[in-house]
């Protein structure tokens, strides 16, 4: 089944991995390919997620909440926080 952007029907998704684990990227980024989602990028830290997601513009991010020392759910946050709308109270 081939997985298509919402801008329109012929652009596949834009996926940014962001995982420590380079095993894990590989396998995740085999899979997503098999899937029809195109890895745009992978990141093993939270500053760089956040350069690569500015730089790239991707459709979806794929967390790690474990990413060594820091939190992907802080992460999360961050992104969330910079689409209107998703601000938290």
């Amino acid at each position: 089944m081939q997985r298509r952007r919402l801008c329109c029907h012929t652009c596949p998704v834009r996926c940014l991995l962001v995982d420590d684990n380079s095993a894990f990227v590989e396998t995740a980024r085999l899979l997503l390919a098999r899937e029809g989602v195109v890895v745009a990028g992978t990141a093993s830290s939270i500053a760089e997620a956040l350069r690569q997601v500015g730089a790239l513009r991707p459709d979806v991010v794929l967390v790690d909440i474990a990413l060594g020392d820091e939190n992907g759910f802080e992460l999360a946050r961050r992104l969330a926080g910079a689409i209107p709308g998703t601000e938290r109270p």
